[in-house]
């Protein structure tokens, strides 16, 4: 019986050929270590990523989430207290590049 259940729960999670979305076409973002020069590049190349799978990044803790998982160094270092006080700006995906932006020295020019 115990391995019809872990034979059900692994079917039920193969993934349905039939309902998979197409590949994402932009390139996967390159890890962030921190660098101010790198920063513009990888805001652009993330925002990029999840602009083309707006489904599977359809609110702001998926976006914040996932430039977390794109993080090294002293990037992940960074974020590591935000995580473990459960802060508000891991909901806030315009409030933490707000704060990356200001952290890691990105600062803009006004035009």
């Amino acid at each position: 019986m115990e391995g019809r259940v872990k034979l059900t729960k692994a079917l039920m999670a193969w993934p349905n050929r039939r309902n998979r979305r197409p590949p994402n076409p932009i390139p996967f973002p390159e890890l962030y270590d921190g660098d101010t020069e790198l920063l513009p590049d990888f805001i652009v190349q993330t925002g990029s990523y999840m602009f083309v799978d707006e489904k599977t990044f359809n609110c702001d803790e998926n976006k914040v989430t996932f430039l977390i998982t794109r993080l090294k160094g002293r990037a992940l270092q960074w974020v590591i207290p935000y995580i473990e006080s459960d802060s508000p700006l891991l909901s806030d995906y315009r409030g933490f590049l707000a704060e990356m932006k200001r952290v890691f020295g990105w600062v803009e020019e006004d035009f």
